[in-house]
Protein backbone atom coordinates (compact mmCIF):
# COMPACT_ATOMS: atom_id res chain seq x y z
CA UNK A 1 0.00 0.00 0.00
CA UNK A 2 2.59 2.46 1.23
CA UNK A 3 4.25 1.36 -2.50
CA UNK A 4 1.41 2.22 -4.18
CA UNK A 5 1.15 5.99 -2.35
CA UNK A 6 4.92 6.39 -3.05
CA UNK A 7 4.90 5.77 -6.67
CA UNK A 8 1.62 8.26 -6.98
CA UNK A 9 3.28 10.98 -5.01
CA UNK A 10 6.38 10.22 -7.52
CA UNK A 11 4.03 10.61 -10.44
CA UNK A 12 2.73 13.91 -9.06
CA UNK A 13 5.75 15.12 -8.36
CA UNK A 14 7.23 14.78 -12.03
CA UNK A 15 4.16 15.71 -13.83
CA UNK A 16 4.58 18.87 -11.63
CA UNK A 17 8.32 19.00 -12.63
CA UNK A 18 7.19 18.60 -16.28
CA UNK A 19 4.01 21.43 -16.36
CA UNK A 20 5.58 23.72 -18.81
CA UNK A 21 4.74 27.80 -17.96
CA UNK A 22 2.01 29.67 -19.06
CA UNK A 23 3.41 32.97 -20.85
CA UNK A 24 1.01 35.91 -20.07
CA UNK A 25 1.17 39.08 -21.91
CA UNK A 26 -1.19 41.34 -19.84
CA UNK A 27 -0.61 44.27 -22.25
CA UNK A 28 -2.00 42.63 -25.32
CA UNK A 29 -4.24 40.66 -23.21
CA UNK A 30 -3.59 36.75 -24.18
CA UNK A 31 -1.53 33.92 -22.75
CA UNK A 32 -0.02 31.04 -23.91
CA UNK A 33 2.20 27.95 -23.53
CA UNK A 34 4.92 27.12 -25.32
CA UNK A 35 6.92 23.93 -25.34
CA UNK A 36 9.28 23.02 -22.20
CA UNK A 37 12.80 25.22 -23.13
CA UNK A 38 11.55 27.70 -25.08
CA UNK A 39 12.40 31.21 -23.85
CA UNK A 40 10.29 34.72 -25.26
CA UNK A 41 11.41 37.91 -26.67
CA UNK A 42 9.93 40.37 -28.72
CA UNK A 43 10.06 42.22 -31.65
CA UNK A 44 10.71 46.06 -31.94
CA UNK A 45 6.84 46.67 -32.47
CA UNK A 46 5.67 45.02 -29.10
CA UNK A 47 2.93 43.70 -30.69
CA UNK A 48 4.94 40.60 -31.92
CA UNK A 49 6.41 38.32 -29.50
CA UNK A 50 8.65 35.37 -30.24
CA UNK A 51 8.76 31.65 -28.77
CA UNK A 52 11.93 29.91 -29.18
CA UNK A 53 13.14 26.65 -29.18
CA UNK A 54 16.34 25.02 -29.04
CA UNK A 55 16.91 24.23 -31.77
CA UNK A 56 16.12 27.80 -33.33
CA UNK A 57 12.24 27.24 -34.58
CA UNK A 58 10.22 29.93 -33.68
CA UNK A 59 6.61 30.78 -33.16
CA UNK A 60 4.89 34.50 -33.31
CA UNK A 61 1.82 35.77 -31.35
CA UNK A 62 1.25 38.97 -33.28
CA UNK A 63 -1.90 41.33 -31.31
CA UNK A 64 -3.03 44.19 -33.26
CA UNK A 65 -4.70 47.13 -31.39
CA UNK A 66 -8.21 47.08 -30.24
CA UNK A 67 -10.54 46.42 -33.19
CA UNK A 68 -13.90 45.08 -33.80
CA UNK A 69 -12.77 43.19 -37.46
CA UNK A 70 -14.53 39.87 -37.48
CA UNK A 71 -13.39 36.71 -39.26
CA UNK A 72 -15.97 36.55 -41.95
CA UNK A 73 -16.09 35.45 -45.47
CA UNK A 74 -14.52 38.76 -46.75
CA UNK A 75 -11.65 38.50 -44.54
CA UNK A 76 -11.49 35.03 -45.57
CA UNK A 77 -11.33 36.01 -49.47
CA UNK A 78 -8.76 38.75 -48.84
CA UNK A 79 -6.40 36.41 -47.21
CA UNK A 80 -4.94 34.88 -49.93
CA UNK A 81 -4.36 37.95 -52.10
CA UNK A 82 -2.92 39.53 -49.31
CA UNK A 83 -0.15 37.21 -49.06
CA UNK A 84 0.60 36.84 -52.52
CA UNK A 85 0.80 40.44 -53.39
CA UNK A 86 4.04 40.74 -50.08
CA UNK A 87 5.35 37.32 -51.68
CA UNK A 88 5.92 39.28 -55.35
CA UNK A 89 7.30 42.24 -53.29
CA UNK A 90 9.89 40.04 -52.98
CA UNK A 91 10.47 38.39 -56.11
CA UNK A 92 8.43 34.98 -54.52
CA UNK A 93 5.22 33.39 -55.27
CA UNK A 94 2.58 31.26 -53.03
CA UNK A 95 1.67 27.40 -53.70
CA UNK A 96 -0.64 24.91 -51.84
CA UNK A 97 -2.12 27.84 -49.85
CA UNK A 98 -5.10 26.16 -47.13
CA UNK A 99 -7.68 27.59 -45.22
CA UNK A 100 -9.94 25.57 -42.41
CA UNK A 101 -12.32 27.60 -40.40
CA UNK A 102 -11.80 27.11 -36.83
CA UNK A 103 -14.34 27.00 -33.66
CA UNK A 104 -11.10 26.51 -31.02
CA UNK A 105 -9.43 27.94 -28.90
CA UNK A 106 -11.48 31.45 -29.72
CA UNK A 107 -14.78 31.13 -31.85
CA UNK A 108 -15.14 31.98 -34.70
CA UNK A 109 -11.19 31.59 -36.22
CA UNK A 110 -9.32 30.37 -38.95
CA UNK A 111 -5.98 28.06 -39.47
CA UNK A 112 -4.38 28.27 -42.97
CA UNK A 113 -1.11 27.08 -44.29
CA UNK A 114 0.58 27.81 -47.38
CA UNK A 115 4.45 27.19 -49.04
CA UNK A 116 6.11 30.63 -50.01
CA UNK A 117 8.90 30.24 -52.66
CA UNK A 118 11.28 32.61 -52.77
CA UNK A 119 12.87 34.31 -55.82
CA UNK A 120 15.55 31.28 -55.77
CA UNK A 121 12.88 28.70 -55.83
CA UNK A 122 13.71 27.95 -52.28
CA UNK A 123 10.17 27.09 -50.23
CA UNK A 124 9.19 28.12 -46.96
CA UNK A 125 6.60 26.30 -45.08
CA UNK A 126 3.80 28.77 -43.07
CA UNK A 127 1.46 27.64 -40.93
CA UNK A 128 -0.82 29.75 -39.18
CA UNK A 129 -4.05 30.84 -36.98
CA UNK A 130 -6.17 33.86 -37.09
CA UNK A 131 -9.19 35.12 -34.36
CA UNK A 132 -9.97 38.33 -33.29
CA UNK A 133 -11.23 38.82 -29.69
CA UNK A 134 -11.54 42.67 -28.97
CA UNK A 135 -7.86 42.50 -31.13
CA UNK A 136 -6.84 40.76 -33.89
CA UNK A 137 -4.61 37.89 -32.78
CA UNK A 138 -2.37 36.13 -35.58
CA UNK A 139 -0.19 33.14 -34.43
CA UNK A 140 2.79 31.79 -37.07
CA UNK A 141 4.90 29.16 -37.68
CA UNK A 142 7.72 29.64 -40.65
CA UNK A 143 9.99 26.94 -41.03
CA UNK A 144 12.10 24.91 -43.94
CA UNK A 145 10.57 21.38 -43.14
CA UNK A 146 8.10 21.95 -40.39
CA UNK A 147 9.75 19.82 -37.79
CA UNK A 148 7.90 21.76 -34.89
CA UNK A 149 3.99 21.16 -36.55
CA UNK A 150 2.72 18.85 -33.56
CA UNK A 151 4.26 21.41 -31.20
CA UNK A 152 2.69 24.04 -32.92
CA UNK A 153 -0.41 23.23 -32.92
CA UNK A 154 -0.58 22.58 -29.36
CA UNK A 155 0.71 26.02 -28.54
CA UNK A 156 -2.00 27.26 -30.74
CA UNK A 157 -4.66 25.53 -28.57
CA UNK A 158 -3.06 26.29 -25.20
CA UNK A 159 -4.06 29.89 -26.60
CA UNK A 160 -6.13 32.17 -24.60
CA UNK A 161 -7.46 35.23 -23.95
CA UNK A 162 -6.16 37.04 -20.28
CA UNK A 163 -9.15 38.99 -19.61
CA UNK A 164 -12.30 38.29 -21.43
CA UNK A 165 -13.90 41.52 -20.14
CA UNK A 166 -11.06 43.81 -21.60
CA UNK A 167 -11.17 42.80 -24.90
CA UNK A 168 -14.88 43.50 -24.88
CA UNK A 169 -14.10 46.85 -23.90
CA UNK A 170 -11.18 47.27 -25.98
CA UNK A 171 -13.55 46.11 -28.99
CA UNK A 172 -16.54 48.63 -27.68
CA UNK A 173 -13.66 51.22 -27.56
CA UNK A 174 -12.70 51.40 -30.72
CA UNK A 175 -16.09 51.25 -32.37
CA UNK A 176 -16.27 55.17 -32.61
CA UNK A 177 -12.99 55.60 -34.50
CA UNK A 178 -14.40 52.56 -36.71
CA UNK A 179 -17.10 54.44 -38.06
CA UNK A 180 -15.43 57.40 -38.03
CA UNK A 181 -12.94 55.97 -40.94
CA UNK A 182 -13.09 54.27 -44.09
CA UNK A 183 -11.26 51.34 -44.32
CA UNK A 184 -8.23 50.90 -46.46
CA UNK A 185 -6.64 48.61 -48.42
CA UNK A 186 -3.89 47.74 -46.05
CA UNK A 187 -2.84 43.85 -45.72
CA UNK A 188 -5.13 41.87 -43.87
CA UNK A 189 -3.47 42.16 -40.71
CA UNK A 190 -2.09 44.91 -40.83
CA UNK A 191 0.77 43.42 -41.87
CA UNK A 192 2.88 41.93 -44.08
CA UNK A 193 2.58 37.54 -44.11
CA UNK A 194 6.33 37.36 -44.31
CA UNK A 195 7.67 34.49 -42.95
CA UNK A 196 9.16 35.46 -39.39
CA UNK A 197 11.67 37.53 -39.58
CA UNK A 198 13.60 40.41 -37.02
CA UNK A 199 15.99 40.50 -34.54
CA UNK A 200 14.14 39.62 -31.30
CA UNK A 201 14.52 42.02 -28.43
CA UNK A 202 14.75 40.49 -25.14
CA UNK A 203 12.44 41.87 -22.88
Amino acid sequence: MRRIVLIGSLTLLAATAAAQERFVNRELNYSVVAPDGWHWSALEDKQTWVAQGPRGERFTVYASAATRARIDETWLTELLPSIARDAASYGGHIEHFLQKRATAPIFPSVRYAFTRVDAGGHPTFVDGYVACAGRLYSIEYASQSREALPEFWTFVRSFQIADKFASQRAARASQAETQLRTPGTTDVLGRPLAPNQGAAVIR
